[in-house]
């Protein structure tokens, strides 16, 4: 004579499972999961403040689709800050902003800069101090278009801004080739 044995294990899990797939289905279609602390808009709106966030030794960038519609030299709205996301030390700061053309080449632009930034003939604004763990740096107030910018008012292009960072303890000098430190002082 068989004795029947109780399916409770299986029971428990296929239980387990069904719930599972429940709760993965929920966050897959409502998006929940995907979602990040430092979602943007990607179209560029004037007067919105952007912080792109750097950790020492990476880069990070903010990109914007625009109308060509703009005019050369003319002076857009727009606060850029950098915010330091390292969670100890400080760090140099370097950011480069141009556009991306439809023939794969760049266009370049240029930023009315904060205090403690300075342009180089590299083509990169140096923040000419260090920036603490959970630090902000102002970079820019206004976006200009350069006076040689050849855009169509039909098209819409692609604008970034490139920021990168280096640990204040490594050798700035032979990473970037250059000392932000040295620009504050009028050195280089």
């Amino acid at each position: 004579m068989k004795k029947n044995k109780p399916m409770h294990g299986w029971l428990f899990a296929v239980i387990s499972l069904v719930i599972l797939l429940g709760i993965s289905v929920y966050l897959g279609v409502s998006g929940w999961y995907f979602t990040t602390d430092f979602s943007q808009n990607n179209d560029l709106v004037l007067g919105n403040n952007v912080e792109i966030a750097v950790k020492k030794n990476e880069s990070a960038t903010a990109s914007f689709s625009f109308s060509g519609g703009i005019i050369p030299g003319e002076k857009l709205p727009q606060i850029v800050s950098i915010k330091n996301m390292s969670e100890e030390g400080k760090t140099f700061l370097r950011a480069k902003i141009y556009i991306f053309m439809a023939d794969s080449s760049l266009a370049t632009m240029s930023l009315v800069t904060s205090n403690n930034w300075v342009y180089n003939e590299d083509g990169y604004y140096y923040f000419t101090d260090e920036l603490i763990s959970q630090g902000k740096a102002n970079l820019a107030s206004h976006i200009v278009m350069d006076e040689n910018s050849a855009l169509c008012g039909e098209k819409n292009y692609i604008m970034t801004i490139l920021v990168e960072s280096v640990d204040t303890t490594l050798q700035v000098q032979d990473i970037w080739g250059i000392n932000p430190l040295d620009l504050k002082n009028g050195e280089q």
